[in-house]
């Protein structure tokens, strides 16, 4: 018994020890870098890029869309406001396509940081907005007029609105890109948030 314990004792400090020196020299853990991170920085994602104004219909994979207008909501939270990009998209295709703000949509700052549609947007819709719907899916030959929440500082008031026309097939090299100036925000309609 006291051999077995020994035996064990001496496997787990070789074990501790393996990586000490176990391999020295021969591989080296890889630097891990937040620079070049987002979208910009994955190969053939958004490599096509079409840049629209606002209220301009475009038809890329069979997926015609339009940003409406961008609405700031008036919520404050911690510093970030709530703004709601209104979009309209259609499919024109004969399959039904998995849409969604998270995979579909981000935004892009002016200092290049890259910001995806926030959960507590959507929460915050789903409870206080009138007649707000998710964008999940879109059924062929059905359009999606809604919103896609997202949470940017309060002093924030231009960016660009990155949408990936994803289609049936869920092709992302492609990207509409629309610049969104502080005259394009418009306030919440009176009625459209009911808190």
């Amino acid at each position: 018994m006291k051999k077995f314990k020994i035996s064990a004792l001496l496997l787990t400090a070789v074990l501790a020890l393996t990586p000490v020196f176990g391999c020295s020299g021969e591989t080296s853990e890889p630097e891990i870098s937040l620079e070049g991170t987002g979208y910009a920085a994955l190969p053939d994602v958004g490599k096509e890029k079409v840049n629209v104004s606002m209220n301009e219909d475009t038809d890329i994979n069979e997926t015609p869309y339009k940003l409406n207008r961008v609405i700031d909501s008036g919520r404050i939270q911690d510093g970030q406001k709530y703004i709601y990009l209104d979009v309209t998209i259609k499919n024109t295709s004969d399959k039904a396509m998995e849409l969604s703000g998270l995979k579909n949509f981000y935004l892009v700052l002016s200092d290049e940081t890259e910001v995806l549609p926030d959960i507590r947007a959507d929460i915050y819709a789903k409870r206080a907005m009138t007649g707000y719907q998710q964008l999940l899916s879109i059924e062929a030959g059905s359009e999606f007029n809604g919103y896609i929440g997202f949470l940017v500082d309060q002093n924030v008031n231009s960016f660009t609105v990155g949408f990936f026309p994803t289609g049936k097939d869920d092709d992302r090299t492609n990207v509409i890109l629309c610049d969104v100036k502080e005259s394009d925000i418009v306030a919440a309609p009176d009625g459209m948030f009911t808190a």
